[in-house]
């Protein structure tokens, strides 16, 4: 029981001095983090909640209401249930928060201790080093996916100046100016956050012999 707990112990020591010598991520990194982790949390998660709800907050009533619904053309005014007796758009607009909340934990964890090692809450697991392709696997997938919708928003805003009837939109012009800064500073610091995770976490490259590294 003593060698266990031993080795218990060894592990963290060894763990604790991994992270000590990853360095600290730099003024610019932390700042990527934070807006990483504000936009959605602070930002995304409260702008969709009124709409979870069923509540059109700077959203057109009728076609938010149908689309809330799951109301496709010919569907007429019966509703479409999702999962669990849930419309179709709350249960869409659930799993969105879902996601944008993980995203938000995700990018601190990019700029903090503990996405270096595992916190204590967490069990079996704490005081061991968190592997890299944890954090940085979801880091590169959602970055790929919001720069790619990002990338997609000029012909969007294309086609909508040229509707002739903006009020069968879903959302005004003013939810869309609200959620598109939101969406384009979470879609450029979370990349950013996670590249300095990338260089901070990499193994250090060897120098060959009779050569020391220059400040």
């Amino acid at each position: 029981m003593r060698r266990g707990g031993t080795a218990q112990g060894a592990d963290r020591t060894a763990s604790g001095a991994t992270a000590l010598r990853t360095p600290p991520p730099p003024p610019w990194a932390r700042r990527a983090g934070h807006v990483a982790w504000v936009a959605p949390i602070l930002g995304f998660i409260p702008l969709h909640i009124p709409w979870i709800f069923g509540i059109p907050l700077f959203a057109h009533p009728d076609p938010f209401r149908e689309w809330y619904h799951g109301r496709g053309p010919g569907a007429g005014d019966h509703p479409v249930d999702g999962l669990l007796g849930l419309p179709a758009g709350a249960l869409y607009l659930t799993v969105l928060c879902v996601l944008a909340g993980l995203g938000g934990v995700l990018a601190l964890g990019l700029i903090s201790d503990w996405g270096l090692i595992f916190p204590r809450w967490i069990p079996v697991l704490r005081g061991h080093r968190v592997p890299r392709w944890l954090p940085l696997t979801p880091t590169v997938l959602g970055s790929a996916l919001m720069i790619g919708y990002v990338a997609t928003l000029p012909w969007r805003f294309a086609a909508e100046l040229a509707d002739t009837n903006p009020e069968d939109d879903i959302f005004t012009t003013t939810g869309v100016l609200l959620g598109l800064p939101l969406l384009l500073a979470w879609a450029i610091a979370l990349p950013v956050a996670g590249w300095s995770y990338y260089r901070r976490t990499r193994a250090p490259r060897r120098l060959p012999a009779g050569k020391t590294r220059c400040a």
